[in-house]
């Protein structure tokens, strides 16, 4: 039976790589990553199979830090390079082998970017740890409601702020620094729903109004909420970081670079 291990090994020679297996469910990758500028970097990859999925990590961080949450390498070295509950990237056969590899090959180009930069290059990433879940539903709300609203999200666009009101707890949605709606928090619940849909569609004499548009007040409410628990994740993913240095190499890393 054909293993993940063993596809990419036959695929690597197509992006200039090669491997030598070290175990039924491991190798060794060599893969030279072309740069824009004409530059040459050399990788030389673990890989570790668990059924049809693969991790990969350096050999030796040499090009990459060992551990570094804003370049999404984690704790172990393992590079992140998707999200489990919006791609498996499982390799089961030549196809997906490629899709692997070239997913791969993309996240260490952006590596590079990354370093010259000294941020992550674009907003192509998922939020770290469990964040990524509520990162998802908010990108599956805002779909839900318009396009628009679906980039400014993927775009890290859409910013919540939250106050009280009569000892009432409100959660406001800014999109590109314009305040756009707010929600009720313990009611889960749109303020204003007689304002226009966010979807922008017109019943017979007039446009219809959010309260009577299908579930878009469902989910304009489930996307400030999930903008709020997205936010809440992603610092109880940083305080669980405690004791850890950063490794330098990032601008705005919220760990303690090391004295």
């Amino acid at each position: 039976m054909i293993t993940a291990i063993d596809l990419i090994e036959q695929l690597a020679p197509d992006f200039g790589g090669s491997c030598a297996r070290i175990t039924d469910s491991s190798s060794l990758l060599d893969l030279p990553i072309q740069l824009v500028d004409g530059r040459v970097l050399h990788y030389r990859l673990l890989l570790q199979q668990n059924g049809e999925r693969l991790s990969a990590r350096e050999e030796a961080p040499i090009q990459l830090p060992a551990f570094c949450p804003e370049r999404h390498i984690n704790y172990d070295g393992t590079f992140c390079l998707y999200f489990p509950a919006a791609s498996q990237l499982t390799v089961t056969d030549s196809t997906s082998a490629v899709v692997w590899l070239e997913t791969l090959y993309k996240y260490l180009k952006l590596q590079e970017r990354a370093r010259v930069q000294r941020k992550w290059p674009n907003a192509d990433a998922w939020a770290h740890g469990g964040a990524a879940n509520h990162q998802l539903r908010a990108l599956k709300a805002a779909s839900a409601l318009n396009t628009n609203i679906a980039s400014a999200v993927a775009g890290n666009q859409v910013h919540l702020t939250r106050r009280r009101s009569n000892d009432r707890s409100i959660l406001e949605i800014w999109i590109h620094g314009v305040h756009v709606y707010s929600v009720w928090e313990n009611h889960k619940r749109v303020i204003n729903q007689t304002k226009r849909c966010f979807c922008e569609t017109s019943g017979l004499r007039r446009p219809k109004r959010l309260r009577r548009c299908i579930d878009h007040a469902k989910q304009a409410s489930e996307l400030a909420l999930a903008m709020r628990d997205w936010e809440d994740e992603e610092k109880r993913y940083w305080d669980s970081m405690h004791g850890l240095t950063c490794c330098g190499s990032c601008d705005s890393c919220p760990l303690p670079r090391e004295s």
